[in-house]
C-alpha cells in the first residue's frame, strides 16, 4: 500500500497521524463532527474503491485530505526552526 506524507488529523481532540490508505480507512471510522457531510462520504467511497483496486491510491487520499480539512481536522504546524532560518536566507536572497 502506498505510504504519503503524514498528516495529522485532530478527532475528539486527539491527534492521529494518517500515512497511509489503510491509516485513512481508520480514521474514517472515528466519529467526526459532520458524520454524513458528502465530502467525507465521497472519502469513504474513494477509499473502498481504492481498496478494490479501481480507483488510484493517491485520488483516494486527497478525497479523505480535502474532506477532513473541510471540516477543520487538519491543523498546520508552525515551521521548525530549521524550516525558518531557510525562509531567512531564502529571502535574502531575493
Amino acid at each position: 500500500m502506498a505510504a504519503f506524507i503524514p498528516i495529522t488529523v485532530y478527532l475528539n481532540h486527539k491527534p492521529m497521524v494518517v500515512a497511509s490508505i489503510a491509516d485513512a480507512e481508520m480514521a474514517l471510522q472515528q466519529p467526526w463532527p459532520l458524520m454524513e457531510k458528502p465530502s467525507r462520504l465521497e472519502a469513504i467511497r474513494m477509499i473502498e474503491e481504492c481498496l478494490a483496486g479501481h480507483c488510484s491510491h493517491q485520488a483516494a487520499f486527497a478525497a479523505f485530505k480535502a474532506a477532513a480539512s473541510e471540516q477543520g481536522l487538519l491543523k498546520r504546524k508552525r515551521p521548525s526552526a530549521g524550516l525558518k532560518k531557510f525562509d531567512g536566507v531564502a529571502e535574502d536572497l531575493i
